[in-house]
């Protein structure tokens, strides 16, 4: 540890960071990483990070495999500069290694399948790149399935649900947030292998359609999942974020037990200027927080998270399942030997 870790260890199961790095490498500036987020990462005690590839909508549809392939080789660089630092996790090995050498662990996630257009067997190449979560939409729908903001109520299509099976042969873990209610459940029923909600909240708590009801967390907990505590104001709800947090887990915990949760913060400080984006303009409840993002939460403040749990009675033991060790069973579980 070095002298501003923290004394414990974090999993983050989702920062878009990628945004950030393909950003900043398009103007030349390498070691992004590095220069820009490993010493928040240290402060935040992460060390397990999972960076999901988001295609921009201004991108949709000719680029967004060409701008899947820029952000992945970004990635691959960033890893090959800083190898110190830095581990890509495909198998259990590199999350093993990631761990006794103190690096920072880095799984590539999909926030949105619309790189593959219609071509579902592209997912294969993308595994083999070291893809292994896959969450089908964002907000707006695609080939695929029905996102929140873009929803018709007709579930997972005939294509998305070919997208599945191969997932489901390949391993991927498929990540359940932002699906409409009909595409979480029909994706749910149509794929078989492990899943997560990456960064979602108790709707119990906080009644935005971007949380969870409570059969949606039972369902995702009887099938072993995880489901990452979003860290958005907006989904917390209340006037403080750390004591929402806490309500949020719970909630859940008094729900389904501890063993499906973890944290998901969807940190956006580090985003680029998205305050007057298209993207953001597609959901109109996300502008505000765009256009705040520099005084939403960052990845620093993991270590008073960890000391409010602990002051409302959470022990060391249960602080820990929730910040890491969940994360680390159920990855260590889940990835190829």
């Amino acid at each position: 540890m070095t002298q501003t870790d923290p004394p414990f260890m974090a999993a983050d199961l989702h920062g878009d960071i990628l945004l950030d790095v393909v950003e900043r490498r398009r103007k030349g500036e390498p070691r992004v990483l590095v220069n820009h987020h490993l010493e928040a990462l240290r402060r935040g005690g992460v060390r397990i990070q999972v960076l999901p590839i988001y295609v921009w909508s201004d991108y949709l549809p000719e680029s967004a495999l060409r701008q899947a392939m820029r952000t992945v080789d970004a990635l691959y660089e960033e890893v090959a500069e800083s190898p110190e630092h830095f581990v890509l996790v495909e198998r259990r090995q590199d999350l093993q290694r990631a761990r006794d050498e103190g690096k920072v662990g880095l799984l590539m996630a999909f926030e949105g399948a619309d790189p593959l257009d219609r071509d579902v067997g592209l997912v294969r190449i993308f595994h083999r790149l070291g893809l292994r979560m896959v969450g089908l939409t964002w907000n707006r729908a695609n080939q695929f399935a029905q996102g929140l903001a873009e929803d018709t109520g007709a579930g997972v299509s005939v294509v998305g649900r070919s997208l599945l099976e191969l997932m489901g042969e390949l391993g991927i873990i498929l990540d359940l947030s932002h699906l409409s209610p009909s595409s979480f459940w029909s994706a749910l029923e149509d794929f078989q292998g492990p899943v997560v909600a990456s960064h979602s909240n108790a709707y119990a708590v906080c009644g935005h359609p971007r949380n969870l009801t409570d059969d949606q967390i039972k369902a995702i907990a009887a099938r072993g999942g995880l489901i990452g505590l979003n860290f958005l104001p907006r989904f917390v709800g209340g006037n403080d974020l750390l004591q929402g947090l806490v309500r949020h887990a719970g909630y859940i915990r008094d729900l389904v037990g501890l063993s499906p949760l973890a944290l998901g913060p969807d940190f956006m400080n580090y985003l680029p200027d998205v305050s007057e984006s298209p993207q953001q303009r597609l959901l109109g409840q996300e502008d505000a927080e765009a256009q705040a993002h520099v005084q939403l939460p960052d990845v620093t403040v993991l270590p008073a998270l960890w000391q409010t749990f602990r002051d409302h009675g959470w022990s060391s033991e249960d602080t820990t399942a929730l910040f890491y060790d969940n994360v680390w069973r159920y990855l260590y579980g889940t990835l190829p030997a």
